[in-house]
């Protein structure tokens, strides 16, 4: 996975939400800007939901959902 890709979504003005899909067949949705965290590199990124929060390697992800 390209972390340029990931990084354009996460910018992209207005915010559209985005589905992500792992190797292991996890999904999490990305339905608001305020629900993810990376550092610089977006080497690995954060699904920070309202109860918990998982650290997803980005070379995990097999596809991104684009709206």
């Amino acid at each position: 996975m390209r972390f340029s890709e990931i990084k354009n979504l996460i910018e992209r003005q207005p915010f559209r939400s985005f589905p992500v899909r792992l190797s292991n067949g996890a999904q999490y949705s990305f339905n608001d800007p305020r629900e993810f965290g990376a550092p610089r590199d977006f080497h690995i990124i954060f699904f920070l939901g309202e109860t918990d929060a998982v650290r997803i390697d980005t070379e995990n992800i097999v596809e991104i959902f684009k709206k």
